[in-house]
């Protein structure tokens, strides 16, 4: 008997461009939202999509690559820790899937035995209550990359569904008041381009690695584009960096205690 509310261990984060949806998470729960989509008549794509509103622009001023280019051809993700399901949906369209795929799939959850409890449809707890993010073109950039990039969905804030409240900026991995890694992650995504990657944290992390990052351009030059992107509220809903700077970053902040997925 499949609950969808019991607590399931892994990260995932959802992620609406135009007309698509991609949700990145591990193996087994990606493949609950295959069945849910899947039971409601919608098939995933092969590949997820390029979100060509961000893909023809150049990473920065100085970038090689032509706005006009064609989008670069899909790449293996060879050192990836999550897996993804994408569908040509926006977001309201793949809520209505999912919601849909719950009422397909409910004999699923039907009691064994007889007499145990029965779940009535809704869509897994920990789908619903995902981190979601927005793809918005003409989001600013703060820093020398090119505006447009991902800001937090209005509908949820970080695994909540209410305003991200930040932490104290003292807290530290290890603290008593922060999460024990687990909880929540980073993720550490190439969803758009070769050249670049995204940060996508919980807004009350944003700062301190803002600030590793900083401190990490001392020996690494590249960590000087970093460049964070923001909605109307002004809150930073991602951060965006030169590829090269990925596995270093994937190190200082698996070092300092930080849960990290990464796409790449």
């Amino acid at each position: 008997m499949f609950d969808p509310h019991a607590r399931e261990h892994g990260h995932v984060y959802v992620f609406h461009g135009t007309e698509s949806t991609q949700v990145l998470g591990p193996e087994h729960l990606m493949g609950h939202v295959r069945t849910l989509l899947s039971a409601a008549g919608t098939d995933p794509a092969p590949e997820p999509s390029l979100h060509p509103d961000i893909v023809p622009r150049p990473y920065t001023s100085e970038s090689h690559q032509d706005p006009d280019d064609p989008a670069p051809e899909h790449w293996m993700h060879v050192r990836s820790t999550v897996t993804e399901v994408s569908v040509d949906l926006g977001a309201d369209a793949f809520w209505d899937r999912v919601d849909k795929g719950s009422w397909a799939t409910w004999q699923d959850r039907w009691p064994d035995p007889p007499g145990g409890p029965l779940f009535p449809p809704s869509a897994p707890d920990w789908l619903v209550r995902a981190p979601r993010w927005e793809l918005d073109p003409l989001a600013p950039a703060l820093g020398p990359a090119a505006s447009g990039g991902w800001v937090r969905s209005p509908a949820r804030a970080w695994g909540s569904g209410e305003p991200a409240v930040p932490r104290d900026p003292s807290d530290r991995p290890g603290d008593p008041a922060r999460p024990e890694p687990g909880g929540t992650g980073v993720g550490l995504f190439q969803l758009t381009d070769l050249e670049s990657f995204w940060v996508f944290a919980p807004a009350a992390d944003v700062a301190d690695i803002m600030a590793r990052c900083e401190a990490l351009a001392t020996d690494h030059p590249a960590f000087t584009w970093l460049t964070g992107y923001f909605d109307a509220r002004d809150i930073a809903g991602s951060l965006r960096l030169p590829s090269p700077c990925l596995p270093i970053l994937e190190a200082d902040l698996a070092s300092a205690g930080y849960a990290v997925d990464t796409w790449w």
